[in-house]
């Protein structure tokens, strides 16, 4: 999944070649995934709370791998557009269900690492992931990375299948109907703390991944990067991705241990990403941009590992609708950054300013949330 996240960035500029469209049309490659998921994850996640969460990973791994299978075998781009909708129903499937296993089989002082090592995974994907998958889009055919994602995503299934225990629930939840558990997801949204930490995580990925849907495009027309070349940047900004979510992880437990709350932590990260994307959508030189999008992917798994244990945390026994809205956010800003960044010219002085403008937004909403205390009603 993680693979499958980054895919599509740098490989835009040939699926546009092979259609014959603009990169501002083909990127709702990125944007339809995203919209699909955004719907499809409160609705799935208050619907399947009651199912053993193995059985819903599983289903949605089924859907995934269809969906992927699809994009491979795609004619044109609007076959490829829903197909993505297709992989994000099933994203919108394993999503809330993993991150709450996660934070469920995970002791409460040990939650930070638990899913700091599921955002590691991610980026571990897109460190291996994406860069092999661009090779082989410029030995022969970009449909070959999306099958070689359906055949990774079928054998994870069946490993999952024969090793995956069910996590005991420390509050069962019963099969309460379809209209009363839509009521009771639906109702997270009048927690004012809630609402805080979903428009932090929305900004965050508007600036994160809303810049980084464009990276392939900026390197290819501003350095004249091949596309062989734009997988090794797809592996350098995973690797950011991986360190930033590895020391999120322990940083967290310990600063929970001592009583301090996460989002101040947010703010901290999401100023560093602020800079951090000025410094990519600016650079006069390849080595500058690089680095600026590394520290990016840095900062801002860092938010996101930071910003998912205080969720899980405060959400307590509704944990897992809360995480399916949060995933709905996170493709929400996703897809908003790149319809958002695409309005404005790539590389120009408003692609800048509005990609940093995201993360200043991000920290600012962090800031509020720190301010406020949980209450009964969140």
């Amino acid at each position: 999944m993680g693979a499958e996240l980054f895919l599509a960035s740098p490989l835009l500029p040939t699926m546009s070649a092979d259609f014959g469209t603009t990169v501002a049309e083909t990127a709702w490659v990125v944007t339809t995934f995203g919209v699909s998921y955004a719907i499809a994850s409160p609705l799935l996640g208050a619907l399947t709370e009651h199912l053993p969460r193995r059985r819903v990973i599983l289903s949605g791994l089924g859907v995934f791998a269809a969906g992927e299978t699809l994009c491979a075998l795609a004619p044109n781009l609007g076959w490829l557009l829903a197909a993505r909708a297709i992989g994000g129903v099933g994203g919108a499937l394993i999503g809330p269900a993993m991150w709450a296993y996660l934070a469920e089989t995970a002791v409460p002082l040990e939650r930070g690492r638990a899913i700091a090592r599921g955002a590691a995974a991610y980026a571990g994907g897109q460190i291996v992931g994406v860069p092999l998958a661009t090779f082989v889009a410029a030995g022969s055919s970009w449909r070959l990375a999306f099958a070689a994602v359906a055949a990774g995503l079928m054998v994870a299934g069946t490993l999952i299948a024969l090793r995956l225990r069910e996590s005991a629930r420390a509050i069962r939840i019963h099969d309460r109907g379809a209209l009363a558990a839509l009521r009771s997801s639906f109702a997270l949204w009048r927690g004012g703390v809630f609402r805080l930490i979903m428009a932090g995580n929305f900004f965050v990925q508007a600036a994160r991944l809303g810049t980084y849907a464009y990276a392939g495009a900026l390197f290819a027309t501003k350095f004249g990067f091949a596309t062989g070349v734009l997988g090794l940047v797809g592996a350098l900004v995973g690797l950011g991705s991986l360190i930033g979510s590895l020391v999120a992880g322990p940083l967290v437990d310990r600063w929970r241990s001592r009583g301090r709350r996460e989002p101040l932590l947010c703010v901290g990260w999401g100023l560093v990403l602020a800079a951090a994307l000025g410094v990519a959508t600016t650079a006069d030189t390849w080595q500058l941009c690089l680095a600026g999008f590394v520290t990016a992917f840095f900062a801002g798994t860092a938010f996101f590992s930071t910003a998912q244990v205080y969720l899980t945390t405060v959400m307590a026994e509704r944990r897992a609708p809360a995480v399916s809205w949060n995933n709905s956010v996170l493709y929400i800003g996703t897809g908003a950054g790149t319809t958002a960044l695409g309005l404005t010219t790539l590389g120009g002085t408003a692609f800048a300013v509005c990609s940093v403008a995201f993360a200043l937004l991000a920290a600012g909403f962090s800031a509020l949330s720190a301010l406020r205390r949980p209450s009964l009603a969140d």
